[in-house]
């Protein structure tokens, strides 16, 4: 019983469900690939931030390549 009274309650949801016109799809779209690259940028500079750090703090590397 409680397994039909929660597919009806799936189905009376999926009925408030509202599907994005394509000038939103395109629109979220392009928001979201901006940060993804956005957080792509910041992760590869702090990687090689602290990768320089270490690599000179540890006598390895050079700071940042510099000599």
């Amino acid at each position: 019983m409680r397994l039909w009274t929660f597919l009806k309650e799936v189905l009376v949801e999926l009925r408030k469900v509202v599907t994005p016109t394509r000038k939103e799809l395109i629109r979220y779209t392009l928001v979201v690939l901006v940060f993804v690259v956005f957080m792509m940028l910041l992760v590869s500079g702090l990687d090689l931030l602290f990768g320089s750090v270490v690599g000179w703090v540890f006598g390895d590397l050079p700071l940042f390549g510099l000599v």
